[in-house]
């Protein structure tokens, strides 16, 4: 194969900052690209500047489409892709000019499937380098992540889950039948990555901080994140989808066995409900009985209890309290956790949360 790499920008209303970031890609050491820009419904001159830069790199290729969000734009760009590699970059973000023939290099040496780098994260208000959102991974290989159980050293885990600090073998995406899931209001990246996991077998990734990621932009997604409680909302919406899929393509008990099922469940339900946020406390009624009757639909459908031995003595007292079914509490059981509830760290926490889900039913 000829190493090409298809790169795919889903663009969106971005003029301002695509001189920087295609600047940056056709200035790339590795030569052998496709540029593939995908105007995703712009109602400013994104159309106009892409064209622009068409016209002065024959290695630019640019799809008008109406407005579909980012991940029916990436979809787009896969379909129309020829290389034997793909990389995705947001527009608004630029890479460092060795960054594609670094990761192909890492790809090629050890025939992976996937490779990944790190990157820096920015403050789009001065440009200042914001070094606790950066990700520096320590390097690693893995020959065969389908069998690999999860820990926080695993190779699949240090990679991260955003889709634009990676190449990927484009017969990854082909052979699987893999394609972006549209329609969530953000979080696609995760999305994505989970439910490729258990296709991929080859995995690398090295330290090198090669993306320069964006930050605090008005109007992008990280900037309205958590809003009005749709944040946990979102979570628990790709928790949902997401074992959906392992359940019904028969991975489930490898999500199970490989604690793939117990790592997001910490990360989109534990990590929040568990934690300093109480989040049932910062939400109004409504949306707290709609979350709650979401966690425990989820929490009975998943059939958790295989992951309790993954779990420790608060993480399973929460999952046991929050699937429940109406949960009561007489006077004396209201009294104990009301006293209880002044306690410290999580077990003032739990008894806080028994409370307010005991006033739900």
């Amino acid at each position: 194969m000829n190493g090409t790499v298809s790169i795919i920008l889903p663009c969106c209303n971005v003029a301002p900052y695509l001189d920087q970031c295609l600047g940056s890609l056709v200035r790339q050491t590795w030569k052998a690209l496709e540029i593939i820009c995908v105007n995703d419904g712009s109602t400013d001159d994104t159309l106009a500047v892409l064209r622009g830069w068409a016209e002065k790199d024959a290695r630019i290729r640019v799809i008008d489409q109406k407005n579909g969000g980012a991940f029916s734009a990436r979809n787009a760009g896969l379909d129309a892709a020829t290389g034997e590699y793909i990389g995705f970059v947001d527009p608004d973000d630029y890479v460092d000019t060795a960054m594609y023939a670094r990761l192909v290099e890492t790809a090629q040496r050890h025939d992976a499937e996937v490779a990944a780098c790190g990157y820096t994260s920015f403050s789009d208000e001065d440009g200042t380098v914001m070094e606790d959102a950066g990700h520096a991974p320590e390097a690693g290989f893995e020959p065969d992540a389908k069998k690999s159980c999860f820990s926080s050293e695993s190779v699949w885990l240090r990679m991260d889950v955003v889709v634009w600090n990676k190449v990927y073998r484009r017969s990854f995406f082909e052979e699987n039948g893999l394609r972006m899931k549209p329609g969530f209001r953000g979080g696609e990246d995760d999305v994505f990555w989970l439910t490729a996991l258990p296709h991929a077998s080859r995995l690398a990734v090295i330290p090198d901080q090669l993306y320069f990621y964006r930050r605090k932009r008005a109007g992008s997604l990280s900037d309205v994140w958590d809003r009005d409680g749709w944040f946990y909302s979102l979570n628990m919406d790709r928790l949902e989808y997401v074992a959906a899929c392992w359940k019904k393509d028969g991975w489930m008990e490898a999500a199970v066995k490989q604690g793939w099922l117990a790592h997001i469940m910490k990360r989109y339900l534990l990590s929040h409900v568990t934690s300093a946020e109480e989040i049932f406390h910062r939400l109004n009624e409504g949306k707290r009985r709609e979350l709650a009757e979401r966690y425990r639909k989820w929490l009975k459908e998943a059939e958790i209890a295989p992951v309790f031995s993954c779990l420790n003595k608060w993480d399973r007292e929460f999952c046991r309290l929050l699937s429940e079914e109406p949960l009561k509490l007489g006077p004396l059981g209201r009294l104990y956790s009301a006293l209880m509830s002044a306690c410290s760290g999580r077990k003032g926490r739990y008894h806080r949360l028994k409370l307010l889900l005991s006033g739900l039913s």
